[in-house]
């Protein structure tokens, strides 16, 4: 299985009862669609496929890789015979590449290059340095040139943003001209990242003494990302959120609408009413919308597993976790309000479910920005086909669990000619039941051909106003379970009943014909006797 160095994984956590939740969402008088548009934000995505490669190491059993971004200088991911490598990774002495001490910067940048201390061990491997010493980004490509490197691994020191990375370049002027006899790769890792390769053969227990090249692997391979997915760092906290590029192939995503398109129905708080069976709450919150939610759970075929699968090791969130998508189709002008991601929020009880995380992906590249205009930074990405926007829903404060604010967001209409599609998956904090996994995907898939029937939602509305929000569903849940086997209990009673009655039918017969021959054979002999 591949590990992936995700942006920050958080513990599933309990399904929560939400007293501050409450308050939160009432009190919050989140602004229209128009009052969005004119907000100014910071834009994503910011990298691209180009930039993108992996740093991997491990066997067939275990691969552990990580998101990797090239230098604008150097062998680029175009050029897969000069980017890509395998060898020791080597810590540079000193780390920062910085052979010189000085305090003024603009000295620091005009210092002479010159080859690390330990550049005997550094040639023909890939060193790794940090970006802290002072010194460009070019100047330390220069510095393991110098000192005979393979391959140049830059970890960018951010404490406040671990998961960051972003694209090196050279100064303009001298240092652009001189980048290009840069002829080694030359890329970038995130300080969280440097951690994972550091700890990489590292086991509880070890003392110092045992770990063998700083606790890096014995080999590394470094290659274009291609269509692979990786990350984007977008906010650490306050939301959590990154994006990952590339998380659905574009034919994956073309398949995910067509088998979406038999089961839309309008999403209107006018005349229609909430689904709390298929995840559709808080009507008021879309318009132009319609939406369908594909049942398939556990009956997956080959390639819905495939992409299942993917989705589980990329973001490290188990797949018995995950509802099934909800998809979205925003005609021309469609939008959504700005919402929180919670269910049953409208309880007079004050209980509602808030997910662990969302996962939306972006099923073509037209349509509306997704924005988070209550963080620290209000967030603005577009819509990029394939790519996931991936928040976590939940924060913890005053060992208080509670909704975090800045997962506050809205779609901007869409101004396209066409509709738009997204598509989300769910992550909770409890399994998802066997009824939702088997039951309710088979009766979608047999019964509605794709579509869940209504009756379905009217029946879990009537467990749930009747029992409550934490028992109502659960009562479904086994009513759902208790029917089919009763059912089929009553099936085998019949065709038991049935057989048994059609033996009694063949043993009557077989008996009447019996007596019947006997009754013949006695009178051929009275008649024998008389003559």
């Amino acid at each position: 299985s591949i590990m992936y160095a995700v942006a920050s994984l958080l513990p599933l956590l309990l399904l929560l009862q939400q007293g501050p939740f409450g308050a939160a969402t009432t009190s919050t008088d989140p602004k229209g669609a128009g009052d969005l548009g004119s907000q100014s934000y910071l834009e994503f995505p910011r990298r691209t496929q180009v930039e993108a490669a992996v740093l991997e190491w491990g066997n067939s059993a275990v691969i552990s890789a990580l998101d990797a971004s090239v230098a604008r200088f150097g062998p680029q991911t175009d050029q897969a015979a000069l980017l890509e490598v395998e060898c020791t990774p080597i810590l540079a002495s000193p780390l920062n590449g910085a052979m010189e001490s000085h305090a003024d910067p603009a000295e620091a940048q005009a210092a002479a290059v010159l080859k690390l201390h330990n550049a005997d061990e550094v040639e023909g491997n890939m060193v790794v340095m940090t970006n802290n010493g002072g010194i460009s980004h070019f100047q330390m490509a220069k510095v393991a040139k110098e000192s005979g490197a393979a391959a140049l691994l830059v970890v960018n020191v951010d404490e406040k943003r671990p998961d960051d990375i972003f694209r090196m370049a050279a100064d303009d002027g001298e240092e652009a001209d001189a980048a290009k006899d840069i002829d080694i790769p030359v890329v970038m890792i995130s300080l969280n990242s440097a951690n994972v390769l550091t700890t990489a053969t590292v086991e509880p227990g070890m003392s110092q003494e045992d770990i063998v090249n700083h606790g890096m692997p014995d080999r590394v391979r470094l290659y274009a990302a291609g269509d692979r997915p990786f990350f984007e760092d977008v906010e650490p906290a306050e939301p959590t959120l990154y994006l990952i590029h590339n998380l659905l192939t574009d034919d994956e995503a073309q398949n995910v609408v067509q088998r979406a398109e038999a089961a839309f129905q309008p999403v209107n708080h006018k005349t229609g009413k909430p689904d709390r069976l298929q995840l559709s709450e808080q009507l008021g919150k879309f318009e132009g919308v319609s939406r369908a939610m594909l049942w398939q759970g556990m009956l997956q075929n080959q390639q819905s597993k495939a992409c299942e699968e993917r989705i589980e090791q990329v973001t490290g969130f188990p797949s018995t976790h995950f509802s099934d998508f909800i998809v979205d189709r925003v005609d021309p002008s469609g939008y959504w309000l700005p919402h929180y991601d919670v269910f049953g929020e409208t309880q007079a009880d004050g209980f509602a479910i808030v997910p662990v995380a969302t996962i939306t992906i972006f099923l073509s590249d037209a349509g509306g920005p997704i924005v988070y205009p209550s963080g620290k930074e209000p967030l603005k990405i577009t819509p990029q086909k394939g790519m996931a926007i991936v928040h976590h829903n939940a924060n913890n404060q005053d060992d208080e669990q509670s909704v975090d604010l800045g997962t506050l967001h809205a779609m901007l209409p869409n101004h396209s000619d066409g509709p738009s599609y997204v598509a989300r998956k769910y992550v909770f904090a409890a399994p998802i039941s066997n009824t939702r996994r088997i039951i309710l995907p088979f009766v979608a898939m047999t019964v509605g051909g794709g579509k869940l029937p209504q009756t379905l939602s009217d029946i879990h509305d009537w467990f749930y106003e009747q029992f409550g929000p934490v028992n109502g569903p659960l009562y479904f849940d086994k009513a759902c379970m208790f029917v089919p086997v009763l059912m089929l209990l009553i099936v085998i009673q019949y065709a038991s009943e049935y057989v048994q009655g059609q033996w009694r039918k063949e043993s009557a017969k077989s008996s009447s014909s019996g007596s019947t021959d006997g009754s013949n054979s006695k009178s051929g002999t009275k008649k024998k006797k008389q003559n």
